[in-house]
């Protein structure tokens, strides 16, 4: 059995089913504990039970969209200093002015970013190796 004890959490939260099964699966494979949720409802509870140390965050998505699930996350004590990174298709200047307005670390345009990199912004992040 594999220690989970020491590995940073990482909550990804993203509609595109393949996208987060992509990303749950290389960050694991980079040393995380990563686990995925399908939507904005799903991943703010996750969060708050969980209490991740980082959430990669798509913006699109139904029910809830990110803008919604960041602001009412930033509404719980935990959630006020969670650390979150945006993911969007859509590459617009308001959005990433937006998600530093409102604390996120980051808004990573989906189709800008490899995998890798992905993973390099989470360990920069986090400060980790």
């Amino acid at each position: 059995m594999e220690n989970t004890e020491n590995k940073k959490k990482v909550l990804v939260i993203d509609d595109d089913k393949h996208l987060s099964m992509l990303l749950v699966d290389k960050l694991n494979a980079s040393g995380f504990e990563a686990r995925g949720e399908k939507s904005g409802v799903d991943g703010l509870k996750t969060a708050l039970e969980t209490h991740p140390d980082i959430i990669l965050l798509d913006v699109v998505m139904p029910n809830m969209d990110g803008w919604e699930m960041l602001g009412k996350l930033r509404e719980d004590e935990w959630g006020k200093h969670a650390k979150v990174i945006m993911l969007s298709v859509l590459e617009n200047a308001d959005n990433t002015a937006q998600a530093i307005e409102k604390g996120a670390l980051g808004y990573l345009i989906k189709t800008n970013w490899s995998l890798d990199q992905v993973v390099d912004q989470i360990k920069e992040a986090l400060k980790v190796g």
